[in-house]
């Protein structure tokens, strides 16, 4: 499993880094971390098997709403499933970037638990439809 995480905070990348690999014991997943949108497109373009991408939403150089409408736009990555991190609960966002296709979303500040508990459920959800 592959993991992309795209955030300007390096202490959101660590905490998600770690949450994810206690969600996938066992699973060894190899995580790759980016500091805006840009930046998280290259990887992208350069890793097109990525299962999972962590999108902030707010970053400077390219904020994580204008990559995702790009992602869902290139063929060869519009397929990879993206969660969302926003510190705005505001449920008009939140259902605009569930019309671009996230598989989920994360209210900032979260902890380790609750990506746990939300990559357990994404993971449930995979297996069902597989």
């Amino acid at each position: 499993m592959k993991i992309l995480i795209v955030d300007d905070s390096s202490t959101m990348r660590r905490v998600l880094k770690m949450g994810v690999n206690k969600a996938m014991v066992g699973l060894n997943p190899s995580i790759f971390e980016a500091e805006n949108g840009q930046e998280g497109l290259e990887v992208l373009r350069k890793n097109t098997d990525i299962d999972y991408v962590f999108l902030d939403v707010n970053m400077p150089v390219m904020k994580g709403d204008e990559m995702l409408r790009i992602m869902r736009q290139e063929d060869s990555i519009k397929h990879i499933k993206v969660i969302m991190q926003t510190t705005e609960g505001v449920r008009s966002k939140v259902a605009e970037l569930t019309k671009m296709g996230i598989s989920g979303y994360l209210l900032k500040p979260y902890t380790q638990d609750i990506i746990l508990q939300l990559m357990t459920k994404l993971m449930e959800r995979e297996t069902a439809t597989a």
